[in-house]
């Protein structure tokens, strides 16, 4: 039997936290961080709940 993991998805809430109000002021921070994604794919974890998430993302890049 498969198990279910449930979570909350707090980014907005998080960003609103850092006074970070839009996906493209997210983007540079993210590639600090050893994070590279495109615009799109950071506007679709900014305005949604993924559905899967990498671990790299999951982690924040750290190595």
């Amino acid at each position: 039997m498969k198990r279910k993991v449930g979570y909350t998805w707090r980014l907005r809430e998080v960003m609103a936290q850092h006074q970070i109000f839009t996906a493209t002021e997210l983007v540079p921070l993210l590639r600090e961080r050893g994070i590279d994604l495109s615009a799109s794919q950071v506007h679709r974890l900014v305005s949604g709940t993924p559905e899967r998430l990498s671990l790299q993302v999951r982690a924040g890049g750290r190595r």
